[in-house]
């Protein structure tokens, strides 16, 4: 017995809507951040030339609202940009010039991109077995690490 024109019509829609159902769930899956302080900065770093702010705001410290302040007002910069000039971010490549493992739960990376070229850092520091990035060293540079270099 041939399917009627219905049936068919409704293992379509089932076979479309188990589809549906399976990506929604993966894409409801938590973020794993990386459990390496360089690749957690770069995952950071790459999240946001790509323009994607809510998953690079996902790595920026708790604190007192000063991290979060800061990031805002990088993503408001990076929303007034361009079309052009945003689509040069997304082809950048990052290039770190250095990384810092100051102890087992700070780091420093220094890097640019080949769109800007213009060195920049972030702090990462480990808190409840995850990387953060604590934005506010970007802006103050707060803190000498350099004669502690590992």
């Amino acid at each position: 017995m041939l399917p009627t024109t219905t049936t068919m019509r409704l293992l379509t829609l089932l076979t479309i809507l188990g589809y549906l159902i399976s990506v929604g769930c993966h894409s409801t899956q938590e973020y794993q951040k990386p459990d390496d302080a360089l690749e957690a900065g770069r995952e950071f770093i790459r999240f946001a030339l790509d323009g994607d702010m809510r998953k690079a705001k996902q790595f920026i410290l708790p604190d007192n609202g000063t991290n979060e302040r800061l990031f805002e007002n990088i993503e408001k910069k990076y929303t007034a940009e361009t079309a052009e000039e945003k689509e040069k971010y997304r082809t950048a490549s990052i290039i770190v010039n250095t990384f810092k493992s100051i102890n087992d739960s700070t780091a420093i990376i220094n890097f640019s991109n080949s769109f800007k070229k213009q060195d920049s850092e972030i702090k990462l520091v480990k808190s409840n077995g995850e990387w953060w990035v604590d934005f506010k060293y970007t802006f103050t540079g707060e803190g000498d690490f350099n004669e502690q270099e590992n």
